[in-house]
């Protein structure tokens, strides 16, 4: 908003800035030319009523014509507008001889009138004033239009960016609180008292859940502090029934993620890839590559000889279409995500810049 006002503002001393040149033309020739032909207030007052039908036609356009009709989309209507005014200042200049007004001959303007041919003609020099005066004025008003325009679809661009990233992000914390609550529900039948203790880690990562989650982007630490607890959930219902690999990167102060970005692929590698009848092995591991600047996430786990199961990491579902929609949204090209089957290995690999600032969506 306050952008648009300066803009605004601009392109008014623009007009002011023109006026001030185009109605003190006569003074500003003299002092070039020949300071002894100074005109007299007199012929000020001539010369600025031989201006009036160059100040109709700006006023008209500015604040009637332009407004009303180009900028809603009427050029057609417009342009005939604007021609039919045209085309009637100019018979009206042509059929009521004017005389030059008095004290402007002795006047030295910047250029000489041998110089203009057929401009002698004071009617002449009156219709080209005008021209002159409405061309300016719809170039200027269409380059600030133009550049308000820019702006305000960069704006809803914005906007859409926002909101298409709230609602994939409010997709993530009910899948992730139902996989969670899940898990602890199979652990009480289990084991009542590794049941308390996972309800009091889940209590700890609903709270990252809640509040931090809300932000556009969280620190990676607290990212990977989280990863690391639900893996310690995991840990607490499958016990040996699966072989837990982690490799997260020690120092990563300073810098920002999406949040839940690599969370589904960590779930979803508990969800597909383990069964009490095999045992299972999940690595997940997270690097920092400072020389190309990129942050490295990979997840895999161990195929199931479950049909059901197989294709599912793989073709996806809420979490991967949603990883994918995100990280389109927030990096376009600079990301890369590849999710692949080589036969022993669910294989899911993200790689997403290196950010240091908190906002992500602007």
């Amino acid at each position: 908003m306050a952008w648009n006002i300066k803009k605004i503002t601009v392109e008014y001393l623009i007009y002011l800035l023109f006026w001030s040149i185009l109605l003190l033309s006569p003074v500003l020739g003299s002092i070039i030319k020949d300071v002894s032909f100074f005109p007299t207030f007199e012929e000020m007052l001539s010369f600025w009523k031989f201006l009036l039908p160059a100040l109709f036609l700006f006023v008209l356009n500015n604040n009637i014509l332009m407004p009303f009709l180009l900028y809603k989309k009427r050029g057609r209507l417009f342009v005939f507008y604007l021609l039919c005014i045209i085309v009637a200042c100019t018979i009206i200049y042509i059929s009521f001889p004017l005389e030059e007004p008095p004290g402007i001959k002795n006047v030295k303007l910047p250029l000489k009138r041998e110089v203009w041919g057929f401009l002698v003609n004071p009617r002449n020099v009156q219709i080209l004033i005008s021209m002159f005066v409405l061309v300016f004025n719809i170039c200027v008003r269409l380059f600030f239009f133009t550049i308000r325009r820019d702006e305000h679809l960069k704006e809803l661009e914005k906007e859409h960016l926002r909101s298409s990233l709230e609602y994939l992000r409010y997709q993530i914390n009910p899948h992730f609180f139902m996989n969670t609550l899940n898990n602890i529900h199979a652990l009480i039948d289990i084991d009542k008292d590794k049941a308390r203790i996972a309800v009091q880690e889940f209590s700890a990562m609903m709270r990252y859940v809640l509040y931090d989650t809300s932000a556009s982007s969280v620190p990676l630490e607290k990212e990977v502090l989280f990863m690391n607890g639900y893996i310690d959930l995991m840990r607490l219902r499958y016990t040996d029934k699966i072989e837990i690999r982690t490799s997260f990167e020690n120092d990563t102060r300073g810098i920002f993620v999406p949040p839940m970005l690599f969370m589904q692929f960590v779930e979803n590698a508990f969800k597909h890839g383990v069964t009490y009848k095999k045992r299972a092995v999940i690595d997940v591991a997270l690097r920092i590559d400072d020389a190309c600047e990129m942050i490295l996430f990979t997840c895999r786990n161990t195929v199931l000889d479950n049909p059901a199961r197989l294709l599912h990491p793989v073709q996806g579902g809420i979490g991967v279409e949603n990883a994918r929609k995100r990280l389109e949204l927030l990096f376009g090209e600079m990301a890369a995500m590849r999710i692949y089957n080589d036969g022993d290995w669910y294989n899911v690999e993200i790689k997403i810049p290196i950010r240091y600032d908190k906002v992500y969506n602007s």
